[in-house]
């Protein structure tokens, strides 16, 4: 099989991607000017892979070139196991916004279709060897898992040892039981980046539940959703993010869909996160399809433990037809008392919803919580007064505490 390298890429000034995705894709077009090229090889996909990570592994004195995908369909039927130094990459001029769910993915370059014996957990595309890795790098591709069934993960780390470090960027996946994890496997990662842009859509189950420390989920847009089918409904234990024991920091445009049953993020354990900005909503402020396609059905928010701060996130639309446990868009619980104790900073959130009159904004019934919010100025004629939160802790009083300065909050 041949050994080729690629210098054929277009130089910086050639094409209008450079310079509006000039940080990162600076980088890996250096990357991909000395490469492994996936057509380069003969046999199947799943073959032709095979060789160029042989070529890869091999190539240490060259510091391990990345593997470049060509922007064509492929088949990938093999779970595959994470090795330091592993590095796949689309070509860089596909480095935008690459959607699946829009024709099939014709329409955005390098496509990767799971099949064969690529499941979930153990049998993911990419799974854990039991031990660290390091020098991990994803960019610029999208994957197709099976429309039929909840099927395919992307990358599972529950097996032992963690990533360190690994960067992710410009990825999309359609059709999904896990991206990064799943509902019930949580993917352990040190040291990682997220960046680019990104769709999560059609999701079968949770796309993404790290743990972990020194996440940088910074996309330039990532939007994750769900379809209006009945095979893809939620419930009250199904989120689009769980962190739980993680130190993440979020930022720029993540927008999260909660529609057809779906929550919208969970946070639990010893987690510290600090969100900056993004929408978490659901998906129309009234029904247009029973349940389907309206406002969130309960909460979108969920924080039972750990220390988090949300900046300008934009959370709304939701409590349309919540559980029994849920009692707010935001419902915070957890310890109350010692260094467990949950503690919860809002500053200037942006609370909306058509039946906000009605239900409460915040449900807090452990730990700390200090609160300053915004309502939506276009929603004032249907409903008055400021948002509603819920809570039985004394000002200032100990662990169980509550804060709103400016008044921007009125208490149930």
């Amino acid at each position: 099989m041949p050994r080729i390298r690629d210098t054929a890429l277009p130089t910086a000034g050639s094409t209008n991607w450079y310079s509006h995705y000039a940080s990162m894709d600076a980088t890996l077009r250096g990357m991909a000017a000395e490469s492994f090229r996936l057509d380069d090889y003969t046999g199947t996909d799943d073959e032709k892979l095979t060789a160029a990570i042989e070529d890869q592994q091999a190539a240490t004195d060259r510091n391990m070139p990345v593997i470049v995908l060509p922007s064509r369909p492929m088949t990938f039927t093999t779970p595959r196991v994470l090795y330091s130094g592993l590095k796949i990459m689309g070509s860089a001029e596909y480095s935008g916004q690459k959607n699946p769910d829009i024709s099939g993915g014709s329409r955005s370059g390098p496509e990767c279709t799971l099949a064969g014996s690529i499941g979930s957990g153990t049998s993911s595309w990419w799974r854990s060897p039991g031990g660290d890795v390091n020098n991990v790098l994803f960019a610029n591709f999208q994957v197709q898992g099976s429309q039929g069934a909840s099927t395919h993960q992307f990358l599972d780390y529950a097996g032992g040892g963690s990533m360190y470090p690994a960067s992710f960027h410009s990825l999309s996946f359609n059709f999904m039981r896990g991206v990064f994890g799943r509902s019930d496997r949580k993917a352990l990662m040190t040291q990682v980046t997220m960046t680019g842009d990104w769709t999560i859509n059609n999701c079968w189950d949770t796309p993404i539940h790290v743990g972990g420390s020194d996440f940088n989920i910074s996309p330039s847009m990532m939007n994750i959703g769900v379809s209006q089918s009945a095979a893809q409904t939620g419930d009250v234990n199904r989120y689009f993010l769980k962190l739980d024991t993680a130190e993440v920091t979020l930022g720029e445009k993540i927008y999260i869909s909660a529609m057809n049953g779906w929550r919208g993020v969970l946070i639990s354990g010893n987690s510290s996160v600090d969100w900056h900005g993004g929408i978490i909503e659901g998906f129309k402020p009234t029904r247009t399809n029973g349940l389907l396609a309206g406002p969130g059905p309960g909460s979108l928010v969920k924080i039972t433990g750990g220390s988090v701060n949300f900046f300008g996130t934009k959370i709304g639309q939701g409590m349309d037809n919540p559980d029994a446990s849920e009692g707010a868009l935001i419902d915070i619980s957890g310890a109350t008392t010692g260094e467990a104790t949950t503690e919860v900073g809002l500053h200037g959130v942006q609370l909306y919803g058509r039946n906000l009159g009605a239900v409460a904004a915040i449900r807090h019934t452990g730990g700390r919580l200090y609160a300053t919010v915004t309502r939506r100025t276009s929603e004032t004629s249907v409903w008055s007064g400021r948002p509603r939160v819920a809570t039985a802790a004394l000002l200032n009083t100990g662990a169980y505490s509550y804060v709103n300065p400016d008044q921007s909050l009125r208490v149930l």
